[in-house]
């Protein structure tokens, strides 16, 4: 007969307990940076037009500079991720 002792538990119970504030504190690290992003791309669009470029290719270049900020863009093509629809970025 085994007997466990709440030492053995102690990690893995720590371990249960912080994962949703782990998973919630980078959820909210995600959006904030989402945000910043977007208004980047916003100064970044207003800028080119304020210095006499055409709206199309400040629109262009705004898309291209938005890019370059996607997580997507940054993880490896063969992840499957675009059959998850939860993660849609």
């Amino acid at each position: 007969m085994t007997t466990t002792r709440s030492e053995d538990l102690t990690l893995p119970v720590v371990l249960a307990a912080s994962i949703p504030v782990l998973l919630v504190r980078l959820g909210v690290v995600f959006v904030r940076l989402k945000a910043k992003r977007r208004g980047g791309v916003r100064a970044f669009r207003r800028a080119l037009l304020r210095g006499g470029m055409r709206p199309e290719d400040a629109d262009r270049l705004a898309a291209q500079f938005e890019s370059y900020g996607r997580l997507r863009s940054y993880l490896p093509e063969g992840l499957g991720l675009r059959a998850l629809p939860m993660l849609r970025f």
